[in-house]
């Protein structure tokens, strides 16, 4: 695991010496610029004073060598300071193509190009040594005769490399000892800049297991309240998981004590039969409290799955179909009663949402008016659009619900009086949930023709069709 400090500093410095060695090189090619400038000059200088000793005498070129003049490029101890003079306009017996040595090193380099417009710089090899010459070209007169001389002086490079070195060291070094002084008062800076994130970090970990409350972001530097905020927005999540957890346990365990303690009694029962008949009623007995016990489990859990907080498995879908699939489910059920189930639509009708949560959605408001409705009553599931907007209606004919207990009608566990009618009253609590889930919402109200029974209106956004 990589510590933040770490990586911050790890992100500042390192770019910071990268960008120092970058300067260390660039630095040092300035500063051998420098050095060669200075140099060159005195280089120069001392060629020039060479030139001036130069002299005609009866045709004979006279050098008259001031040492001294020499003497002052010796800068360093392990410099070592080279000079030639030649005629460029030949010998006396008149051979122009061969230019004549007159006095110092004959085997000095020879300059690459013509030094007539002025000295020439140029750096060569001699003896195993680099060297730095310079070129000038010195015209001497005695009367009537002319001569074009080339005088030529060579320096080893040691001492300009040395005073180099010493220049770029130093300038190196001051960096370094800012960026030293820099990496320190940028660690102290970081450190309390991440000061309230360690606070924040002591404060969780003093929480305990069960405490979930959002962090304060008023304490936290601006740049992390993003962070907190998605850290709070998952804590909310697990939050209404936790308690969507709870809540299914305590209901799951109340309303299963019941069938299970009617199913334990009628096995009782069935063990003290002796004739098959009574054996056989007791069996039916079983199997609906089996099958009302399994519809129980199957709404516990589709309303565990309806709870905020859980995450929603969204696609585009069709109503229609959906609505069609779970209403044809329950066509076996409604014709056992007598039942006329009818489904009607517009057509195709897409929104987004969770086709399993929808399915059940659907289910429940059937199997309520089935089961509610008298034998030989009328059901109608249909979809529709009405202004706009996405519409699933159950219909039926039966005793309906009065508009007082409507509200109550959604709340879990319920029983509506004056009903015998089995259930767990868990159908549209199921509904209420799973529509506050998909922004849509659910109305009761009265047939538009009076008379008895009831629709239920599912309503969706016009956006969301």
């Amino acid at each position: 695991m990589v510590r933040l400090r770490s990586l911050l500093l790890r992100w500042v410095l390192l770019p910071t010496l990268a960008l120092w060695a970058a300067g260390f090189a660039v630095g040092y090619l300035h500063s051998l610029a420098l050095a060669h400038e200075a140099y060159d000059r005195t280089l120069l200088g001392s060629a020039l004073v060479l030139g001036e000793s130069l002299q005609l005498d009866d045709a004979q070129v006279v050098a008259e060598l001031p040492y001294a003049a020499l003497e002052m490029l010796r800068t360093d101890a392990h410099d070592r300071i080279f000079y030639r003079v030649s005629d460029q306009d030949g010998d006396q017996d008149g051979d122009r193509d061969r230019k004549r040595h007159i006095t110092g090193y004959e085997d000095l380099p020879a300059p690459p190009a013509d030094v007539a417009g002025g000295p020439l710089f140029y750096d060569a090899s001699y003896h195993g040594q680099d060297v730095r010459i310079v070129a000038v070209q010195q015209v001497v007169l005695d009367g009537a005769d002319r001569r074009r001389l080339l005088v030529q002086v060579a320096e080893t490079l040691e001492a300009r490399h040395q005073l180099t070195r010493r220049l770029v060291l130093q300038s190196a070094a001051a960096q370094l000892l800012l960026i030293v002084l820099a990496a320190g008062l940028i660690a102290f800076g970081v450190r309390k800049g991440l000061a309230p994130l360690k606070r924040l970090r002591d404060e969780v970990r003093r929480r305990g297991s069960n405490d979930l409350t959002p962090i304060d972001t008023r304490a936290v530097p601006r740049e992390v309240a993003p962070l907190i905020h998605a850290i709070n927005a998952h804590t909310e999540r697990q939050r209404q998981l936790g308690e969507a957890q709870l809540r299914f346990v305590a209901n799951a365990s109340h309303q299963l004590k019941t069938p299970l303690t009617l199913l334990r009694a009628q096995v009782g029962q069935a063990l003290m039969q002796t004739e098959v008949e009574a054996m056989r009623s007791i069996v039916a007995r079983l199997d609906d409290t089996t099958e009302a016990t399994g519809r129980l489990v199957g709404q516990l859990l589709s309303l565990a799955r309806s709870e905020p907080g859980s995450l929603l498995d969204e696609q585009q879908l069709d109503l229609t179909e959906v609505a069609h699939e779970a209403t044809f489910e329950l066509v076996a059920a409604a014709r056992a009663k007598g039942i006329d189930l009818g489904f009607e639509s517009d057509g195709p009708l897409h929104l987004r949402g969770e086709r399993v949560l929808l399915r059940e959605l659907v289910t429940n408001l059937v199997h309520n008016a089935v089961t509610y409705t008298p034998p030989g009553g009328r059901v109608t599931v249909s979809v529709h659009r009405q202004d706009g907007r996405p519409v699933l209606r159950v219909a039926d004919d039966g005793p309906g619900i009065a508009p007082a207990e409507r509200a109550r009608a959604f709340e879990r566990f319920q029983r509506l009086g004056g009903t015998s009618t089995p259930g767990s009253g868990l159908g549209l609590a199921i509904v209420k949930e799973i529509c506050a889930r998909h922004g849509a919402e659910v109305l009761l109200s009265d047939p538009a023709g009076g008379g008895h029974g009831l629709w239920v209106d599912v309503r969706w956004p016009a956006a969301a069709g």
